[in-house]
């Protein structure tokens, strides 16, 4: 009996449906002056440069072009190098730019065991600001729930929740990133 393979285009539809199952959990919010674009995966991005982060693990993070679109709205991040998540955002109309401290919650991380790595982006109510996490070492593959929050003058203005999983758990987020052919 031959087995009928579904259209590629249907495969990744479907695939794509169960990743971001449950898009908007409870605990994820916004508030004003934020205004969440979006959030999930970019499958590749290219760092413009560095800029030194103190409260991150490796001291600095990488600057990029903050237009990018996110490649897959998801919470359900695989854990493979070369993905970066995170979130896309700017302010409402007349807000102007402000500077607020980007905070991401994860599992425990290298030998210090760190938990919570932040730096300052400028938000502006003229166009987005980008802020990712880039899987690129091999310690940073840590499983489980990640955050990103936002916060200025000691409220927190925006929580977006992620569960980073296994790399097979999230076979949609790959096939985009990759190709069908990665997880078949």
């Amino acid at each position: 009996m031959a087995h009928l393979r579904p259209p590629l285009f249907l495969s990744l539809c479907l695939a794509l449906l169960a990743s971001s199952a449950g898009a908007a959990p409870a605990d994820s919010f916004t508030q004003a002056p934020v205004v969440l674009v979006d959030y999930g995966v970019i499958c590749q991005t290219t760092p413009e440069g560095r800029r030194e982060a103190p409260e991150t693990l490796l001291g600095e993070i990488n600057l990029i072009r903050q237009n990018q679109d996110m490649d897959v709205t998801t919470r359900v991040i695989p854990a493979k190098a070369g993905i970066s998540f995170g979130v896309k955002f700017l302010l409402e109309p007349g807000a102007g730019a402000q500077d607020m401290r980007v905070v991401v919650r994860h599992p425990p991380m290298g030998e210090q065991g760190l938990e919570r790595e932040s730096w300052f982006a400028t938000a502006r109510d003229s166009g987005p600001s980008l802020n990712l996490f880039s899987f690129e070492y091999p310690y940073e593959l840590v499983q489980g729930p990640w955050s990103f929050s936002l916060e200025s003058e000691g409220a927190v203005l925006m929580e977006q929740h992620f569960t980073v999983v296994p790399p097979e758990a999230a076979s949609g987020v790959l096939a985009v990133c990759f190709g069908q052919d990665f997880v078949s």
